[in-house]
């Protein structure tokens, strides 16, 4: 079966990163069926920070049972992603970066020699398509004026795309909280649009990723 990972991050249950997630699954879900998706909200089930314990199971064998409950942890994450023919991320920008449920689980599941190479020539994730649907409260897009704020999307571009390897679609919804609300006319208009154009490409996304032929 083709497995789809999705991770949700944001705190807000009436997120716009969630809502444009909830499109791409209704899209996924028609081809590919509900079972063939492994689910975590880091927000109802967060993922730890790394302690102590966590940093230690990254370079040598767990001693204590504490360092053994962490490295069981890792390995299930390891082990969702090695598992998932796709990859769907949907992620709000808090401060101008991702939220801090996201990095805790970037960061417990990014081990080497397992989803991180060792080699950087060989990547065991390069190729599958990982989405990400960014939702940001300002307008950050390269060349504009506050473009060198946004430490979220450049970051995430890093980590999936140039490391691991994984062929990276990045959707963003600008101007969320002017669509909130909290702007004027004009950016409420500006919201509206491109809230309207990142779920038309969420969906062409959905669609293609989801009949590309993957095999699991």
């Amino acid at each position: 079966m083709t497995r789809l990972l999705h991770i949700d991050s944001s705190s807000s249950k009436d997120s716009v990163s969630r809502a444009l997630a909830t499109r791409f699954r209704e899209v996924w879900d028609k081809e590919h069926g509900p079972d063939s998706v492994t689910c975590r909200d880091l927000v109802a089930e967060p993922v730890p920070h790394l302690d102590p314990d966590a940093v230690a199971t990254l370079w040598s064998q767990p001693r204590t049972e504490a360092q053994q409950a962490t490295a069981a942890l890792q390995q299930r994450l390891v082990e969702e992603i090695l598992a998932a023919d796709a990859l769907l991320i949907s992620v709000p920008m808090y401060n101008w970066t991702i939220p801090s449920a996201l990095k805790a689980w970037l960061d417990q599941s990014l081990i080497l020699g397992r989803t991180l190479p060792y080699d950087p020539g060989s990547k065991p994730l390069g190729g599958r398509p990982a989405t990400v649907l960014v939702a940001c409260g300002g307008y950050y897009e390269t060349g504009s004026p506050d473009a060198s704020m946004d430490h979220c999307r450049p970051y995430l571009t890093t980590v999936l795309s140039q490391v691991l390897g994984y062929e990276l679609e990045m959707i963003t919804a600008w101007h969320t909280l002017a669509g909130a609300g909290q702007g004027s006319p004009e950016d409420t208009e500006t919201a509206a649009e491109s809230l309207r154009a990142a779920q038309e490409a969420t969906a062409a996304r959905a669609g293609a990723v989801a009949a590309s032929g993957l095999v699991a």
